[in-house]
């Protein structure tokens, strides 16, 4: 803590507030401490009554330091004392999902749902609290360090105290959290499974064990955790919500709707519950009725940024007037969380769009993409150096010879998002002899396997026995195997970035079948920029990111195709929309099956879909869309000088 605000605190603990501002507002030894300068400032503000100064202050803090939780709380007091309830309320609310160890926020929470007569959920707010009030104090700093980006410290704080007390559930819970953060995922699963054991009847480290086992995708376990956790607790609506999400992952819909409708009536004011229902409804090709989940989900949480952009994300949802003056509204008040700034703002770049409004479209997505970067903080140029990794430690040579399982399953369609592989995989999944599985995260789930188990990672392909190699390969397939609901012989994974993983798939799956599906790059890379994206794609958010990673993706796709050209099919999207036809006898020739006509009448082919592209691939082809980019063609001029358009 700086000079500067060590003598503010000791000022505004004596109430002496109109000084404690005067000093956080000098010039001196400001720089490391921006945010509690402000901060600070704001609550001095608040003291002295200057509620708006106090508010355009944590505004502008927010600007820079989006996820700082403390601003929306001292937001929810101003609000408070000024007696705009329902404002405080989603403040305290944006407070405690950034930071739920916020315990004047659930106070105040639970105070105000309780004046709106919310008495459930008032009761779950001040159960939270009281829970966080009864953890040691050790565990309580490591949790603010864990949920101000401070992990080194708040991992070394819980570990600390894990060695004092080793069944610490509370700590466990934590040092699970910190490894999810970290994407140490077995790591995460391992400790949970433990703190399970040692709190069967705890729902909530059951929850936090089925959340880690559907990232890590094994839905299997994570159907028997909350399978276990309704015998203990029969009606919990959260569980039973938890395992229809799972049976939803495993494409088991007939099971997954009827526990949706369970839980949503025992909650007919959860939001989030409806959302993810309307996502189900959308993957099915019920579209209809994912409008009328997501509308509700909206009506029930007029600022659930994630509803909006899921109406626009059908890509048949017309906005009305008044729910785009709406989403104006709060977008222009300056009070929304950052989340549901930017899925707002993806919202009006669609919506004014269809209405052919084409610089205010433009205006919205460039607030969407801006707003969803400075939080993700990428860095181009870390991924330029993967790619280049993978070129420098996968040599042609290196595939001279080739183990692995020999199994001539799968089929790899990969490229860059909004390439067209959904509607190569859904003409493709027509045919009577292949199966679609969408997305698998399985291979890039490999690669993290590796580098934990075997050493660096690619470098390590170099170095891997034959029987790795195999058993690697038997494990991918043994994955995939829970995603297929068919006994056809073929099966598609169409997860796109896997183009920067075909050394590994090469090695343990050398008869697997590469379709690499490209498109145009001004249409490619306007088309991935005006997608939110639900996770993953983090170069999409920036015109300049998103074209060196097509570039970076055309330098490794040459790579490969000297590695292994005959074996990798380049399929253009433009020659898929100009012969339907020929470019689907080329990818079966290339498969290896027969021409079946259904491939050409794939909009007819009754199959669940979970790509943004769901609703598109269900019509013929479009000509029109390649044309899409031309709408924006003035504000695309340093796109296309960069691909050499002009």
């Amino acid at each position: 803590m700086s000079t500067i605000i060590q003598k503010a605190v000791a000022l505004m603990q004596q109430q002496q507030f109109e000084l404690a501002y005067k000093v956080l507002s000098s010039d001196a030894d400001i720089t490391d401490s921006e945010p509690q300068i402000q901060f600070y400032q704001a609550v001095c503000l608040r003291y002295c009554g200057h509620y708006n100064k106090a508010l355009d202050t944590l505004s502008s803090l927010l600007d820079s330091y989006p996820e700082y939780a403390k601003a929306y709380q001292e937001m929810g007091h101003c609000y408070r004392d000024q007696h705009e309830n329902n404002t405080a309320l989603r403040a305290y609310e944006h407070a405690v999902q950034l930071n739920p160890m916020l315990n004047a926020s659930w106070t105040n929470i639970s105070r105000l749902l309780k004046q709106q007569n919310l008495l459930a959920g008032a009761q779950q707010a001040q159960e939270k609290a009281m829970y966080n009030a009864s953890l040691s104090v050790p565990v309580q700093q490591a949790y603010h360090w864990f949920y101000d980006g401070k992990i080194k410290q708040a991992e070394h704080q819980i570990r600390k105290i894990l060695q004092a007390q080793p069944h610490y559930v509370p700590a466990m819970r934590l040092l699970a959290e910190i490894a999810v953060k970290l994407y140490v995922l077995q790591d995460a699963e391992t400790i949970l499974r433990s703190a399970v054991n040692l709190v069967p009847h705890d729902r909530d480290v059951r929850l936090e064990l089925i959340h880690v086992l559907q990232k890590r995708q094994n839905y299997n376990d994570a159907i028997n955790v909350a399978l276990e956790g309704l015998k203990q607790h029969p009606k919990d609506p959260f569980i039973t919500l938890a395992l229809a999400s799972q049976y939803a992952g495993v494409s088991d819909f007939k099971l997954a709707i009827p526990l949706f409708d369970i839980a949503l009536t025992m909650l007919p004011d959860y939001a989030l519950g409806f959302l993810q229902r309307g996502h189900q409804h959308k993957t099915l090709g019920n579209i209809e009725q994912a409008i009328n989940d997501y509308l509700e989900a909206m009506r029930l949480k007029p600022d659930f940024g994630d509803a909006y952009w899921s109406l626009a994300n059908t890509k048949t949802y017309q906005f009305t007037d008044l729910e785009v003056a709406q989403m104006q509204t709060m977008i222009a008040s300056g009070q929304l969380m950052k989340v549901d700034q930017y899925h707002i703002a993806f919202a009006l770049g669609k919506a004014y769009e269809d209405r052919q409004s084409f610089d205010s479209a433009f205006e919205y997505y460039q607030l969407g993409n801006a707003t969803k970067r400075q939080i993700l903080k990428y860095d181009p140029n870390i991924v330029t150096a993967e790619m280049d990794a993978q070129k420098a430690a996968c040599p042609p040579a290196l595939f001279d010879t080739l183990s692995g399982t020999t199994e001539p399953d799968p089929i790899f369609i990969v490229g860059l998002p909004r390439a067209g592989s959904t509607l190569l995989e859904q003409i493709l999944a027509s045919h009577s002899m292949i199966e679609g599985t969408s997305e698998l995260p399985y291979i890039i789930g490999l690669s993290r396997y590796i580098k934990q188990t075997y050493g660096d990672y690619p470098e390590v392909l170099n170095t891997l026995s034959d029987d790795e190699l195999t058993s690697l390969g038997e494990r991918y397939l043994s994955q995939a195997r829970t995603h297929r609901v068919t006994d056809k012989p073929y099966f598609i994974d169409k997860m796109p970035n896997n183009f920067r993983h075909l050394g590994l798939i090469k090695k343990i799956l050398p008869n697997a079948k590469i379709i690499d599906a490209r498109r145009e790059p001004l249409s490619c890379c306007f088309s991935g920029y005006k997608q939110l994206f639900a996770e993953g794609q983090e170069f999409s958010y920036d015109l300049d990111d998103i074209a060196q990673y097509y570039e970076d993706y055309l330098a490794l796709m040459t790579h490969w195709q000297t590695c292994f050209g005959k074996n990798i099919l380049l399929v253009r999207h433009e020659d898929v929309v100009s012969d339907l036809e020929g470019s689907v006898r080329r990818m079966l020739d290339f498969i290896g099956v027969d021409f079946e006509p259904n491939c050409l009448q794939f909009y007819q082919t009754d199959r669940a879909i979970k790509t943004p592209s769901a609703e598109q691939v269900r019509q013929p082809i479009n000509p029109k869309s390649n044309e899409t980019w031309k709408r924006f063609e003035k504000y695309l001029v340093t796109l296309q000088k960069r691909f050499h358009i002009l």
